[in-house]
């Protein structure tokens, strides 16, 4: 990439334009400095959310969006200038607010110099190396194919395991009397929040000193009632999770949903958890199967080098993969 067409395109922006570059060996669509903020807002207004850092190099903020988002805007977006499958310019409406911009500038700025960085080494860690732009592997059309496929899915498990709901609904809620369904914010596609749905495992004061990872305890956490240590290992817990997935927000294969509290302590050591936004959280993943659940920072990183490798791999043949050996993992009784 030139960077001395960048900076002269950002040197003659008055904050109108969104100049935007293809990079072919990351998949993506790339802007810096005004252009990056300008974009921002322009994917925004389109209900769809944008890949954030901060570039060294150029020491300007970069946006990071796909070819869908951008086929999207320009639908909705004056093209001002454009050079097939290279290059890109979008017109806004209105100049953006350049005291806005500079504060949202300093804000990526600091947070990039503040970050501390911690390796792990996986078996995956070679096939993402740090500081590339990690793009979903999947097709468009693979995408909504297996979108189609979760939801009619996940509709009959739900009629099938009816019953099931039903004797686990009733053991949970006879046993202390509070419900039995248990929900709790986390951040799905796009980094956009939703209540992800289990049958409650533990007791109602499980969380009355702030925050904490649900197997912390391991299998005997004190925390866990009588029914929820037999659900959760039998993963009977995580059966109204179909539900999200019909709904979509979430997907049967792919990256488990964490808790904003988590994530913003993750991408202290590692910012590149935001490429997982990308795609949908999911009941099951690769790095579960490798990874198991996650109780300290190192595991979390951990997981993260799977989910990314994941990421830049997912493919139908790789997600059935996972499912068959999720369902081995769990007919066997591997704890995971």
């Amino acid at each position: 990439m030139d960077y001395s067409v960048i900076f002269n395109n950002e040197n003659h922006n008055d904050g109108s334009f969104a100049h935007c570059y293809f990079n072919t060996r990351y998949g993506t669509w790339l802007a810096y400095g005004k252009s990056a903020y300008a974009l921002r807002l322009l994917v925004k207004s389109a209900g769809d959310d944008n890949l954030r850092s901060y570039s060294k190099e150029l020491d300007m903020p970069c946006s990071m969006v796909g070819d869908d988002t951008i086929k999207r805007l320009k639908k909705i977006t004056e093209v001002y200038n454009e050079a097939e499958n290279i290059y890109i310019c979008l017109q806004l409406d209105s100049a953006i607010n350049l005291d806005n911009y500079n504060n949202w500038k300093e804000r990526l700025k600091d947070e990039r110099n503040k970050r501390t960085e911690m390796w792990v080494d996986t078996p995956v860690s070679k096939y993402i190396p740090r500081g590339e732009y990690i793009a979903d592997g999947m097709s468009g059309f693979a995408r909504n194919s297996k979108r189609l496929m979760d939801m009619f899915v996940a509709f009959i498990a739900m009629i099938i395991f009816s019953p099931l709901f039903l004797i686990t609904y009733i053991c949970v809620k006879r046993e202390d009397g509070g419900p039995a369904i248990f929900k709790q914010e986390r951040i799905g596609r796009f980094g956009r929040p939703f209540y992800i749905y289990k049958f409650r495992s533990m007791r109602l004061d499980a969380e009355k000193f702030g925050p904490q990872l649900s197997h912390s305890g391991g299998d005997d956490d004190p925390r866990l009632t009588k029914v929820g240590k037999f659900i959760r290992a039998h993963h009977i817990d995580e059966l109204p999770q179909l539900w999200n997935v019909f709904r979509g927000d979430m997907a049967f294969i792919g990256p488990r949903p964490e808790r904003k509290f988590y994530i913003d302590k993750i991408m202290e050591y590692d910012a590149r958890y935001e490429y997982l936004y990308q795609i949908r959280p999911g009941v099951t993943s690769y790095a579960t199967l490798y990874n198991g659940y996650t109780d300290t920072m190192e595991k979390m990183l951990r997981r993260l080098e799977f989910d990314l490798y994941y990421l830049r791999h997912r493919s139908w043949w790789f997600d059935f993969k996972i499912l068959f050996y999720t369902f081995c993992s769990i007919v066997f009784g591997k704890k995971f």
